[in-house]
């Protein structure tokens, strides 16, 4: 094999190897994400249902099938960690954890953004708002009260999603040596 086409067939290892830690991080993420939100707002705060506009059965059946989802997540990203764990050297592990913030940060800011400011499913906070959204003053279809909540939300989310941005943009570099020089 010429060494020009063992230069490919690494550079294309390589970028397997980046796309399946890259995924496989970020699975986690989303699914630790949405487990700490639906455990610590949604269950023990009491807040941010996932569908706000309908009964207290009807939040609690969205907020359990919100859980379904999470558990999913969660396994599928633990059963693929689980498959690579014996090929993944130390700069692929780094890789993983800055996948995972990208995932956790990216599903929050997400969640903040979409699901709150454009769909209006729901509000970060419901017991700071007496209603519904439209039945009193709102800034973009958010209750007043809520929107500290709303802003600290999506800069925790920003500041996680940039963090691991920052930091898999650092160790990428170094999988595609790393798988090179193998």
């Amino acid at each position: 094999m010429s060494s020009q086409a063992q230069t490919d067939r690494s550079a294309s290892d390589a970028k397997k190897i980046r796309r399946s830690v890259f995924w496989t991080g970020i699975l986690l993420g989303i699914g630790i994400a949405a487990f700490l939100d639906e455990t610590i707002l949604h269950q023990l705060l009491q807040w941010h249902t996932l569908y706000w506009y309908t009964t207290p059965q009807g939040r609690l059946l969205s907020d359990g099938l919100f859980h379904i989802f999470s558990t999913l997540l969660l396994l599928w990203g633990a059963l693929r960690l689980w498959k690579g764990r014996d090929s993944w050297n130390p700069w692929q592990r780094n890789a993983i954890l800055a996948a995972l913030l990208i995932g956790l940060g990216g599903f929050n800011l997400y969640d903040g953004i979409v699901q709150h400011v454009i769909l209006r499913l729901h509000i970060v906070n419901e017991h700071v708002c007496s209603a519904v959204a439209g039945s009193q003053p709102t800034f973009l279809g958010i209750c007043l009260n809520d929107i500290p909540y709303e802003i600290a939300f999506d800069m925790i989310a920003l500041v996680i999603l940039v963090a691991g941005i920052i930091w898999w943009q650092c160790v990428h570099h170094q999988i595609v040596n790393a798988t090179m020089s193998e």
